[in-house]
């Protein structure tokens, strides 16, 4: 969910960025880069922390930290799709600026988008069971593998209980190498650079 909440964000102020150009893409991207100055752990243990740990602050904050980069994807994108020759033909149709981003450009941009959610996915994972284990993401009642991890935090849970810590520990890094894995398979898959 915070992937998809994230990249929606991202694919919107990105879209505009890069149709408009001119005095909005530099607005847009100053807040970006506003966004990215600062530390993302960081930030998120301080909202935390204000806010109190539950899953909707957890939710809110990863989405709302996470969406410049894909907005710069997608800027990026944009700004050399719509020089093709095909823009200019939606131009001279007269079509809408809605439908020439939503309908011509974004189905171009979208395997990017694809690429980055599933790459996105781990980072998110990990951001969580970080937050979790340090007692600032979603609260104990909830099972998460953060929350799970934390109930091994002292030397006799490690030495005697096992059960605490492997299993987390290895669900974790299966899942997060899966979707690295994934991320890089359709980014092999999509991009015709890599096709020879």
């Amino acid at each position: 969910m915070i992937t998809a909440i994230q990249c929606v964000i991202g694919i919107v102020i990105g879209s505009i960025a890069g149709y408009y150009g001119g005095v909005v893409d530099a607005i847009v991207m100053r807040i970006c880069e506003v966004f990215m100055c600062f530390p993302f752990l960081l930030m998120c243990i301080t909202i935390a922390a204000v806010f109190g740990n539950s899953l909707i602050v957890l939710i809110f904050t990863l989405s709302i930290l996470s969406w410049p980069s894909i907005a710069r994807i997608v800027r990026g994108q944009i700004l050399t799709l719509r020089e093709q020759e095909y823009m200019e033909a939606c131009e001279a149709l007269g079509i809408s600026d809605f439908k020439r981003i939503f309908k011509h450009l974004l189905p171009n941009v979208l395997a990017y988008v694809i690429v980055y959610a599933t790459l996105g996915m781990a980072s998110v994972i990990l951001t969580e069971t970080s937050l979790s284990f340090l007692g600032l993401g979603v609260s104990p009642p909830t099972p998460t593998w953060g929350n799970m991890m934390q109930e091994a935090r002292n030397l006799m849970a490690i030495k005697d209980k096992w059960w605490y810590w492997i299993p987390p520990g290895i669900a974790i890094f299966v899942s997060v190498m899966c979707f690295n894995l994934l991320g890089d398979g359709l980014r092999d898959a999509i991009d015709p650079k890599l096709k020879r």
